[in-house]
């Protein structure tokens, strides 16, 4: 019996001395019926306001918004953020902004039996894990369900897109806080390796375990009430290029296999240089037809495309210019290929982002990032003209504006430069965007 007592005793030490320590280093525990320690709940930032005298008319396009593409806790590298707290409070300001839809991030990666091959068949599409990185992971049932509900009461339709990742993003993590790296490279090192040579063997097994993936998630969001769910892996998408025709027969079936269990609407994304070129690098996008088979057909614009950019200059009369051509070859395209298509645009908020596009605000101790400068009205007149070129077009049906952060943060609130980041919230272009979207 003393031994007894004696292992319960220590068993309690232990759980005594771990609730210490996550106290002190304010460690939070994941999601489950568990208790939330007081230390985890929701922070609040201060929320900015700003004047702005804003130019805006009445756009017939569908008006969505993009929440920022993390889930779960510390997501600004704080360890006691979670955007489970956060989803009531964010939802009320996408409502009140004028959007009918929100879009949110599910999160999926490849567990690989060794270590990561690119060329290698032998991984598992799974879920992802906040053990695995500290961070981003795939969504409940009860996070979906909450989701929708929330959505729902405030007259949103609820969108679930995927970040699918085929390396071990805790890596990039790693970078970011000692500093000795940078993300921006290593995450495009990774992604031209991993697309350097997709096998018609390699990509039948993938589109059969995405396959399954989708319909696992599928009859996931179709329980829990959600309305447009995408089929497209974002952040480390697979190319097909020198395999087209398969790919896009395996795309199809695809989503009639989706279309089975899940009721909502389907998104796929159509590639900005595929569309606007017939080709991204080596991928000819003019042997693809498989977004037509999509109810939502989305392209996503962080900053100008090559051919329009200007350069070094920030002459807001040229990026005006610039912005105005992209959105009319855009309309002409969706055009020509018989689609109404959907504009996701997300610019930065640091000097000339319009032109060099978004850069890692994880990556906290690189020079490169720490000199960048804020430039909010920069980001402000970017969407300015993006709404103000899309009241001409035709083949335009929705602007889907990101990204919206999950809380106010802002820099100095915590570690991540989010004043030059890719998102709107709490930055002078929600004002604006409310009220374009109000009109």
């Amino acid at each position: 019996m003393k031994k007894i007592f004696k292992y319960l005793f220590g068993i309690l030490g232990l759980i005594l001395i771990l609730i210490l320590l996550m106290s002190v280093f304010h460690i939070c525990p994941p999601a489950g019926p568990w208790p939330t320690p007081p230390w985890c709940g929701s922070k609040s930032f201060e929320k900015r306001l700003y004047r702005m005298d804003v130019k805006a008319e009445k756009l017939d396009q569908v008006k969505s918004v993009n929440m920022s593409d993390t889930w779960g806790r510390n997501y600004n590298m704080s360890m006691v953020e979670t955007t489970r707290a956060n989803i009531k409070s964010s939802f009320d300001r996408v409502r009140d902004i004028g959007a009918k839809e929100v879009f949110v991030h599910d999160f999926s990666r490849a567990v690989y039996k060794g270590d990561t091959d690119f060329k290698s068949l032998n991984y598992k599409i799974v879920n992802e894990t906040f053990w695995n990185d500290f961070r981003d992971e795939s969504m409940s049932k009860r996070d979906l369900s909450t989701l929708a509900k929330e959505a729902h009461e405030r007259g949103l339709l609820l969108g679930i897109k995927h970040n699918m990742s085929f390396v071990d993003i805790g890596k990039y993590i790693k970078e970011g806080i000692s500093g000795n790296g940078d993300i921006d490279k290593s995450v495009a090192k990774d992604r031209d390796a991993f697309n350097e040579s997709h096998t018609k063997e390699w990509i039948e097994d993938y589109f059969s375990k995405w396959q399954s993936r989708m319909i696992e998630r599928a009859t996931m969001y179709q329980k829990a009430g959600v309305d447009i769910m995408s089929i497209s892996p974002s952040f480390m998408p697979p190319s097909f290029a020198h395999n087209e025709e398969l790919s896009n027969t395996l795309y199809k079936n695809l989503i009639s296999e989706v279309r089975k269990v899940f009721k909502g609407k389907i998104y796929a994304e159509v590639d900005l240089y595929g569309l606007l070129d017939g080709n991204n690098r080596d991928e000819d996008w003019n042997k693809y037809d498989f977004y037509k088979d999509a109810d939502i057909k989305e392209v996503r614009i962080y900053n100008l495309p090559t051919k329009y950019q200007t350069k070094d200059s920030v002459d807001r009369e040229k990026i005006k210019i610039a912005i105005e051509k992209l959105v009319k070859d855009l309309d002409a395209k969706a055009g020509e290929k018989g689609i109404r298509l959907s504009i996701f645009f997300a610019p930065s908020s640091y000097e000339n982002a319009i032109n060099l596009g978004p850069v890692e605000v994880l990556d906290k101790n690189n020079e490169k990032i720490k000199n960048l400068k804020v430039d909010f009205d920069g980001q402000a007149n970017s969407f300015q003209y993006m709404l103000e070129s899309l009241k001409n077009t035709k083949n335009i049906e929705r602007i889907n504006v990101g990204n919206f952060a999950w809380d106010d943060a802002l820099d100095g609130d915590v570690a991540p430069r989010i004043s030059i980041n890719a998102t709107f919230r709490n930055k002078p272009a929600e004002e604006l965007i409310k009220t374009w979207f109000s009109k």
